[in-house]
C-alpha cells in the first residue's frame, strides 16, 4: 500500500510515483502541465486530512499506480440535435479550449488533477441554444481507467444525461448550465469491488437549472466529490440521493452547493439504508459568498442502520457571508421502528415484507416522480431485486406519480 500519507518523505515519493508515469498520448492538446504544477504546489490528499477522515485514501493510490484493466467501450447513445466528440477529435479542440475545467478547482479537488495528468478518455457533449432534447444522453464506461465527460448545455437547451459509472478508477463529470439552460443528471452505480473516486462539477448559469439523482451502492473505497456552483442569479440546483450498503461497501458522498450570485436556490436530500459492516459518509456543505443576497438553501439526510456493526457519518455544514438568506440543515440517524415492524406483522404481513415495505417508504423521502423512481430501482435492482421491483411497481400503480 502507497504510504499515504505517513511522512513527508513518503508523500513526496507517492508524488514522483503519480507525477513520473510518463507522457500521456491521449488528446496531446490537453493542458496537463497546469495539473502537474497543481499537485507539485499543493499536494494531494492524505489520511489524516479532514476530507479524508472517514475514508482510507491510500487505497485510492494503489489503485491510481495500478489502475485496474480499462473498461471496453460501452455503446453512447447520443439522441439527434446532440453533438458528441471525443477528446482527441479535432472538432472537439474549439469546445475544449473554451470549457475545459471551467467548472473545476484544482485546489479543492486535486484528484481531478490526477486524472486530467493520466487521462485515457473523454467525451464532450454540446446541445446547441434553445435545443429541447427529449431523449436522454446515455454513457456508460468511455473505455479507459481515467475518464472525463465535458456536457456543454447551451442557452435555453434541455438535456437529461443517464450515466452509470461502473470500473472507472476516476472520472470526472463536468457541466457547463448556461443561462436559461436545464439539466438533469441521473447516474446509477452498481455494486463494485476496486476502489472508485470521481468528480462531479456543475457551473450552473444565470436563471439556469440543474438536478442531480444519485442511486448508489458501495465498493472497497467509493467516493463522490459533487461540487455545485450557482454561478449567476436565480440559478437553481436539486440534489437527490439514495444509498443501500451492506457486508463491508464503503460510500462517501462530499458534496459542496457554491452560492455565488444573488436569488439561487437548492435543495439536497440524502437517505441511506446501511447494514452489515457498511460504512457511508456524508458531508454536506452550502457555502453563501458575500453578495449573495436572498439565497436560499436547505439540506437533509436521514440515514437508517440495519446492523449494530454498520457505520454513518454524516455532517451538514453552513458557511454564510451575506445577511439577507434561509438557510436549513438537519442530519439524523437512528433504526426501523419495532412498533411499526408489530404493527405491519398483526395485519398479516410477514416480517421480511414488512422491512421492504418502511424501507422502500423511507427512500422515497429522497425521490420526486416516476423519474427518479425508475433510476432507484435501476440502481438497487441488482443488489436487492425486491426493493427495486417494488419502487418501479411504485409508478405504475401510482400513474407514473409519486402520491
Amino acid at each position: 500500500m502507497p504510504a499515504s500519507a505517513q511522512g513527508p518523505q513518503a508523500v513526496e515519493a507517492l508524488y514522483a510515483r503519480l507525477l513520473g508515469k510518463g507522457t500521456v498520448s491521449y488528446a496531446p492538446a490537453i493542458d496537463r502541465d497546469a495539473a502537474r504544477t497543481r499537485i507539485a504546489a499543493d499536494g494531494l490528499p492524505v489520511a489524516r486530512a479532514e476530507a479524508w477522515k472517514y475514508s482510507n485514501v491510500g487505497k485510492w493510490y494503489q489503485a491510481a499506480l495500478e489502475p485496474v484493466q480499462a473498461p471496453g467501450v460501452r455503446e453512447t447513445c447520443v439522441p439527434g440535435g446532440v453533438d458528441l466528440h471525443r477528446f482527441d477529435d479535432p472538432a472537439a479542440a474549439p469546445l475544449l479550449t473554451k470549457h475545459l475545467g471551467t467548472a473545476i478547482d484544482l485546489a479543492r479537488h486535486p484528484l481531478a488533477a490526477v486524472n486530467r495528468i493520466l487521462l485515457g478518455s473523454g467525451v464532450v457533449v454540446r446541445v446547441p441554444a434553445g435545443c429541447r432534447i427529449d431523449e436522454p444522453v446515455n454513457v456508460d464506461d468511455i473505455g479507459a481507467a481515467y475518464e472525463h465527460i465535458l456536457l456543454i448545455v447551451e442557452p435555453g437547451a434541455e438535456l437529461a444525461l443517464v450515466e452509470t459509472p461502473i470500473a472507472a478508477t476516476h472520472r470526472v463529470v463536468e457541466c457547463i448550465v448556461a443561462e436559461g439552460a436545464r439539466l438533469t443528471h441521473r447516474r446509477v452505480q452498481p455494486r463494485g469491488q476496486a476502489p472508485q473516486c470521481g468528480l462531479i462539477a456543475a457551473k450552473v448559469e444565470q436563471q439556469a437549472h440543474y438536478s442531480l439523482w444519485l442511486a448508489a451502492r458501495g465498493t472497497e473505497l467509493r467516493r463522490n466529490d459533487i461540487h455545485i456552483a450557482l454561478a449567476g442569479r436565480g440559478a437553481e440546483t436539486h440534489l437527490h440521493g439514495a444509498w443501500r450498503l451492506g457486508e463491508r461497501e464503503h460510500l462517501d458522498n462530499q458534496v459542496t452547493v457554491d452560492h455565488l450570485a444573488p436569488d439561487c436556490l437548492s435543495r439536497q436530500t440524502f437517505r441511506g439504508v446501511v447494514g452489515g459492516r457498511a460504512r457511508a459518509v456524508l458531508n454536506g456543505r452550502i457555502h453563501i459568498a458575500a453578495g449573495a443576497q436572498a439565497s436560499d438553501a436547505s439540506l437533509t439526510t436521514k440515514s437508517l442502520l440495519e446492523s449494530t456493526d454498520a457505520e454513518v457519518y454524516a455532517k451538514p455544514e453552513l458557511e454564510i457571508y451575506a445577511n439577507d438568506v434561509r438557510c436549513s440543515h438537519g442530519a439524523t440517524v437512528g433504526a426501523l421502528d419495532e412498533a411499526m415492524l408489530f404493527y405491519c406483522e398483526s395485519r398479516g404481513i410477514d416480517r421480511d415484507a414488512a422491512r421492504g415495505l418502511l424501507l422502500r417508504g423511507f427512500l422515497r423521502e429522497a425521490i420526486v416522480g416516476e423519474e427518479a423512481i425508475g433510476v432507484l430501482a435501476a440502481g438497487f435492482s441488482g443488489a436487492d431485486g425486491s426493493l427495486g421491483a417494488t419502487l418501479a411497481g411504485d409508478v405504475a400503480s401510482a400513474g407514473g406519480e409519486v402520491q
